[in-house]
């Protein structure tokens, strides 16, 4: 009989710094994680249960210039697809259909050009709002799920999302097959993936 794993203890809180609000999620990890998220670069961190303020604060204060040179890009993204409202924000639905409306856009012409490369077409493929994945593949039926927020970044990345879930219809895990099979399609995917990581961590 197998024995039930215990919940992983998560803590979420928000924590001034620097007269920003920063969302702090504790876990029982080693490592402290910093991310700008898409579409308006705020800032996220995972942490050690027993980290401090202090200490999370310090880090931050230590990723300045990198915080500053990865919402520059965000918005460069942004600005170009984005419509904003009458109040000059953009609101969450019309964000949402507006995410899909672009990858809409853009799937086709890169399934042109990679179905032929990597040799597997997906049955379907679905666009919606994840919070812990940028994509997923299901092999017994061919279909891949996009996380909607890809619109908001480099149009590279999407790219690379795709080639991934792609591959994964021939491999399942991320073993040496996969890497394989990578470093084959797109040999700059661990850099695209390295820049994909500094905003949401698959």
């Amino acid at each position: 009989m197998r024995r039930k794993r215990r919940a992983e203890p998560v803590r979420s809180e928000q924590l001034e710094v620097g007269g920003e609000t920063v969302l702090v999620i504790r876990k029982r990890i080693a490592n402290v994680y910093l991310r700008v998220k898409p579409p308006d670069g705020h800032l996220e961190v995972t942490a050690p249960l027993a980290l401090s303020d202090d200490r999370i604060r310090a880090f931050i204060d230590g990723k300045r210039r990198w915080i500053a040179t990865t919402r520059e890009r965000l918005a460069r993204s942004c600005d170009v697809y984005a419509q904003p409202g009458a109040d000059g924000q953009l609101s969450p639905d019309r964000s949402e259909a507006e995410a899909k409306r672009i990858l809409q856009e853009r799937l086709p012409t890169l399934l042109d050009r990679w179905v032929p490369v990597v040799g597997r077409r997906p049955e379907r493929i679905s666009l919606r709002k994840m919070k812990t994945r940028w994509g997923s593949c299901t092999p017994a039926t061919a279909s891949i799920r996009l996380n909607t927020d890809l619109a908001w970044l480099d149009p590279d990345l999407l790219e690379y999302v795709l080639v991934h879930e792609l591959t994964h219809l021939y491999e399942h895990g991320h073993g040496p097959g996969f890497r394989a099979r990578m470093d084959c399609y797109m040999p700059d995917w661990t850099e695209r993936r390295r820049r994909l990581n500094s905003y949401l961590a698959l």
